[in-house]
């Protein structure tokens, strides 16, 4: 999910940036056609120059930041509180099994099997010393 909200983000700051190149290009372009306009409004771009273009394109991104932040919070207390309440769940019916059954299902110890039993006599291997 990370590499995913990293991909999406990078490829908008990559668009809005190429959008704001654009722009500023062609402005610079039209205002060089003729001298004297270019001269004037050279200093003068308002919210449209390439300070305000890069301003927006930061502040998107920030809000597509802020929102991927945001759903990352939220499903990280989603998954706290399934877990909690399916661990409530857990303990509650292994308690209701655990009265159900009661003392007597206990099981015995197990008996020692044929094999480990020590009273039989030693078996000698096939093989001479």
């Amino acid at each position: 999910m990370r590499d995913l909200i990293t991909t999406m983000v990078a490829r908008v700051a990559t668009t809005i940036l190429a959008v704001a190149a654009g722009l500023v290009s062609i402005g610079s372009a039209a205002f060089a056609s003729t001298g004297q306009v270019a001269a004037e409004s050279a200093t003068s771009f308002g919210l449209l120059g390439p300070v305000g273009v890069v301003a927006f394109g930061v502040g998107v991104v920030g809000m597509v930041a802020g929102v991927a932040r945001r759903r990352r919070q939220e499903l990280a207390h989603s998954v706290a509180g399934r877990k909690d309440v399916a661990d409530r769940a857990t303990a509650a019916r292994a308690e209701r099994v655990a009265e159900a059954r009661g003392a007597a299902s206990v099981p015995a110890p197990s008996r020692a099997s044929s094999a480990e039993r020590t009273d039989k006599a030693p078996v000698e291997s096939s093989r001479a010393a």
